[in-house]
C-alpha cells in the first residue's frame, strides 16, 4: 500500500467547534506559540515540573565542566529529579557526580538519581557535568522532570511498551511498524508539507520546532540542510500565529530548495541521521507522548494499553482533540462533572472507560468522509481490550477492522496487517483470518 497517511484536520484550541463529538480535532502543532512561547510550552509539556534554569554554561579546556542551575517554581518539592540536554554533535558527556548516574543516545545525555534528592519549592539547585569537549558550549533543550511533578518519569510506558505503542501508531501512519522519520510529502491536507515520524506539519507550527531544535544541534557548515529553510518557515509560522489558521502555502520553501528532499536527506545521511532523529524524538515526546501520559495519571488509567490508546489519539487528533474525547467517555459513563481521577468514580472501571473511549474516538473518526478511511486504526486498541492484553505483553496483530467489532457500517482502512513482539520488533504474517476476538 505504500506511504499511505490518514490526517485529520489539526487545529488550534481557538478554533475549537465541537458539534456533539462530530468535530473533534488533530494536532499537528496545534497551539505552538511564537520561539519563546514554544520554548517555554514545550519545555514545560515534556517535564511537567515548573523551573527556571539560571545558568547554563560548558567551559572547554582546560575546565571541561558544565553547570546547569535551575529553581523549583514548583507547588511541591522534587524528590528524585532526571535532568536531560543536547550536547554538540561528537561531543560525549564523560563524567557522573555523587549521586547521579548517565546515559547518553546521540547527542542528547541524561543524568538520572542514583539516591533520592529534595529539591524544595523555590529552592535552587546547581548540577555538574563534564565531557570531553575542549570548546565552550551551552547545553540546548534542558529538560528536567521527577515524579513528583506527575510526569514521564512516573506512570509512562515502559521503553518496551513504547515501542509497541509507536510500532502500532507507525502502521496508522505510514503502514510499517518501522518509524518513518523521512518520510515528507504535501498531502493537500492544507497544512503545508508533513513530515517525519509524527507528521510534524510546516503549516502548523510543530516541524519549525523540530527544525529550530536540529539547528541547536548542528550548524549548515556542519551538515545541516534544513538550516535553510528557517527563514521561510519563520514566514509561514508567522502567518499562522497571526491568523490562527493552518498554513497550506509552501512557496516559501520552495523558493529555498527541495524541502522533501532534504527532509529524507537529512535523516538518510549517517553523519547526521542521530540529531535529526533526536529531535523529531523530543518534539513527539514534548507534544504528544508526555501530554497523553499525564492525562492517564490524571485520571487514573493505569494500564499499557490504554496509555498506548491515549498516545494514538493525540498524535492523531491533537492534545485539544484528545481531551475532548476524554471528556466525552467520561460523561457517557456517568461523569459529567469531570472528577478526577475517573477510575473508581461511581464504580467506573478501566476496562469500561477504555471501552466507551474508543466508541467516542471511532464515532468522531466516522462522522467525516474523509476521516471516516481511518476508522480501522481504533479497532486495534479494541481488540486488545477484548483479549485483556492490557500490558502489552502478549504478541499480537492488527488483523481486525472496525466493522469485525462494531459491524459493517465501516469500510475497510486497507492497512498492512503486521505481528508486533512485546519488545516492539515486528513481522508479517503470511496468513490471518480479520477477527475483533
Amino acid at each position: 500500500m505504500g506511504n499511505r497517511r490518514y490526517e485529520v484536520p489539526r487545529v488550534g484550541s481557538w478554533q475549537l467547534v465541537l458539534a456533539g463529538m462530530a468535530a473533534t480535532f488533530v494536532a499537528c502543532g496545534a497551539d505552538a506559540g511564537g520561539p519563546e512561547e514554544r520554548s517555554g510550552t514545550v519545555q514545560q509539556a515534556l517535564s511537567t515540573c515548573s523551573y527556571t534554569i539560571t545558568t547554563n554554561t560548558y567551559q572547554g579546556s582546560p575546565e571541561y565542566w558544565g553547570t546547569i542551575t535551575f529553581r523549583n517554581t514548583g507547588t511541591s518539592a522534587m524528590t528524585s529529579p532526571q535532568i536531560a540536554f543536547s550536547v554538540p554533535s561528537g561531543v560525549v558527556c564523560d563524567y557522573d557526580e555523587p549521586g547521579w548516574t548517565h546515559t547518553q543516545s546521540g547527542t542528547t545525555c541524561t543524568y538520572s538519581r542514583t539516591s533520592s534528592l529534595t529539591i524544595g519549592v523555590n529552592a535552587s539547585y546547581t548540577f555538574y557535568y563534564s565531557t570531553n569537549s575542549t570548546a565552550s558550549f551551552t547545553a540546548a533543550n534542558v529538560q528536567i522532570s521527577d515524579p513528583s511533578c506527575g510526569g514521564s518519569g512516573s506512570g509512562g510506558l515502559t521503553a518496551n511498551q513504547k515501542k509497541v505503542a509507536e510500532a502500532l501508531t507507525s502502521i496508522w501512519e505510514n503502514d510499517t511498524p518501522a518509524i518513518n522519520y523521512a518520510y515528507s510529502e504535501n498531502i493537500y491536507d492544507g497544512r503545508g508539507y508533513t513530515n517525519g515520524r509524527a507528521g510534524f506539519c510546516t503549516g502548523t507550527g510543530d516541524a519549525i520546532m523540530v527544525i529550530e531544535c536540529y539547528n541547536g544541534l548542528r550548524s549548515a557548515a556542519n551538515g545541516n540542510l534544513m538550516a535553510r529553510y528557517m527563514p521561510g518557515l519563520t514566514t509561514i509560522n508567522n502567518r499562522f500565529l497571526s491568523t490562527g489558521e493552518s498554513q497550506a502555502s509552501t512557496a516559501e520553501l520552495d523558493v529555498i530548495g527541495n524541502w522533501r528532499s532534504d527532509w529524507a536527506a537529512s535523516y538518510n545521511n549517517t553523519t547526521t541521521r542521530a540529531d535529526f532523529k533526536s529531535c523529531q524524538d523530543q518534539i513527539n515526546d514534548r507534544l504528544y507522548y508526555t501530554p497523553a501520559m499525564n492525562e492517564a495519571m490524571k485520571w487514573g488509567l493505569t494500564t499499557a494499553l490504554t496509555k498506548a490508546a491515549l498516545y494514538d489519539a493525540f498524535i492523531n487528533h491533537g492534545e485539544d482533540g484528545a481531551r475532548s474525547l476524554i471528556s466525552a467517555a467520561n460523561s457517557a459513563l456517568g461523569n459529567a462533572g469531570q472528577v478526577a481521577p475517573v477510575i473508581g468514580y461511581n464504580g467506573i472501571t478501566e476496562n469500561a472507560w477504555l471501552q466507551k473511549f474508543l466508541e467516542k474516538r471511532r464515532n468522531t473518526l466516522a462522522a467525516d468522509s474523509t476521516w471516516i478511511e481511518a476508522v480501522d486504526r481504533v479497532a486495534a486498541y479494541e481488540k486488545l481490550r477484548r483479549q485483556g492484553n492490557w500490558s502489552l505483553a502478549t504478541a499480537f496483530r492488527n488483523d481486525v477492522r472496525a466493522r469485525d467489532c462494531w459491524g459493517t457500517a465501516y469500510p475497510s482502512s486497507g492497512y498492512t496487517v503486521r505481528n508486533i513482539n512485546p519488545d516492539g520488533t515486528w513481522s508479517t504474517p503470511s496468513s490471518y483470518t480479520y477477527s475483533c476476538n
